[in-house]
């Protein structure tokens, strides 16, 4: 029998006493194609059951909300923190779910936490002191109260640390109505730089000060009326509020990868925005192709020098391998012998067991002079990164 819905109660059915069998999950996964949980509080399964990926809905017994953890404010955001980084922007990522996890893939991005424990304020601020690094700190092995906890201790840390060297550029905040919605959550924040980046199905739990700071805002599908009223105060003496309110309720009809922008935000011209959003680069990368297709800032690219002409520069792994193939073992051979390769790809990427492989084979071609030794470099590179022979481009 193929069923298109599967409707399971919460209390006293799938989760005892506060908890949820990881079998109940496994179950839910292999027998649905929708699957929705009626809960009387939405927050009590988050607590609870953390990541709500394993339905596609949360229906509030009363039918007011709905919840629908695919609606793309995570993908947004990862969208967002994605290209911040690719522009130089070094970001701090608070992640209570360990979904901002593939950004890691990026240049000069590291994860902290996950199965170990999450950095003390001393190891933010070394992961942080240049300005070209990225740190997403996963809190998703935590407790709901753990992470609490470590937020608004990280936070305060943070915004010391900008006041200081103005590092990181950006703070994001995922989940960030279980952190800041108490009445003194104010004093984490330092409103005066500014520089956040806030993720919540729940705007009406921040702190106002919060909202009436915030320049741009973006809203993927939202159905509680009371959210929706929130937002559209936040917005009042807008154009599309004052004559349009009713077209509010476009917010409830948004599909997968549609998005509005509030007219607060200048480029919306006063008006509710709708956009499609656009493509992630990381989930492209993050498994077969890690690296190979994501440009370093140009400052960070590797030069090849040309005699008489302009050199070549590589800025992504693709390009790198491409060029060392098309070059003479003779124009190589500085490069080799200083162990330049095997510093970029340590020093830029951060991947230490390739950098590892590729200095014994600079090592081999500086006592042997071998060609060998550069096929080798390369088949390395390619073989880590499932990068095909005619994969590679001209640069």
């Amino acid at each position: 029998m193929k069923l298109s819905v599967i409707a399971l109660d919460y209390d006293g059915t799938i989760a005892q006493r506060d908890a949820l069998d990881p079998e109940v999950r496994t179950a839910i996964a292999d027998a649905r194609t929708r699957g929705i949980l009626v809960i009387r509080i939405l927050d009590n399964l988050r607590r609870v059951a953390g990541d709500l990926h394993f339905v596609d809905g949360v229906v509030a017994e009363n039918g007011a909300v709905v919840h629908f953890p695919g609606s793309g404010h995570t993908w947004l955001a990862g969208l967002l923190a994605e290209q911040l980084i690719l522009h130089g922007y070094a970001m701090c990522v608070l992640d209570p779910e360990g979904d901002y996890r593939s950004l890691e893939e990026l240049p000069g991005v590291a994860v902290l936490g996950g199965e170990e424990p999450p950095p003390t304020p001393r190891e933010l601020l070394r992961a942080l002191r240049y300005p070209d690094r990225s740190v997403v700190i996963d809190l998703s092995h935590m407790s709901h109260d753990g992470k609490i906890d470590y937020v608004r201790a990280a936070l305060p840390a943070l915004n010391v640390m900008r006041r200081r060297n103005g590092l990181p550029h950006r703070i994001l905040l995922d989940e960030a109505h279980y952190f800041l919605f108490e009445a003194g959550a104010r004093h984490l924040l330092d409103l005066d730089a500014n520089g956040y980046t806030m993720v919540t199905y729940c705007a009406s739990r921040l702190p106002p000060e919060l909202v009436a700071a915030t320049e741009v805002m973006l809203v993927t599908c939202e159905s509680n009326p009371a959210e929706i009223d929130a937002l559209c105060k936040r917005c009042a003496g807008c154009q599309a509020v004052d004559e349009a309110r009713a077209r509010w309720s476009v917010l409830a009809h948004l599909s997968l990868g549609q998005a509005i922008v509030l007219p607060i935000t200048d480029e919306a011209g006063g008006e509710l925005k709708m956009f499609n959003i656009g493509q992630r680069l990381t989930p492209h990368v993050r498994h077969r192709q890690k690296y190979v297709d994501v440009p370093v800032p140009e400052a960070r690219a590797f030069e090849f020098a040309a005699n008489g002409g302009p050199g070549v520069r590589a800025r992504t792994l693709r390009q790198f391998v491409a060029a060392v193939e098309h070059a003479s073992p003779t124009a190589l051979a500085p490069y080799v012998r200083r162990g330049d390769f095997s510093r970029w790809i340590a020093d830029v990427f951060g991947d230490r067991a390739l950098a590892d492989d590729l200095r014994r084979y600079e090592q081999r071609f500086t006592t042997s002079g071998g060609g060998d030794a550069l096929a080798d470099l390369t088949g390395a590179i390619r073989a880590r990164y499932d990068l095909l022979e005619d994969e590679t481009e001209a640069i």
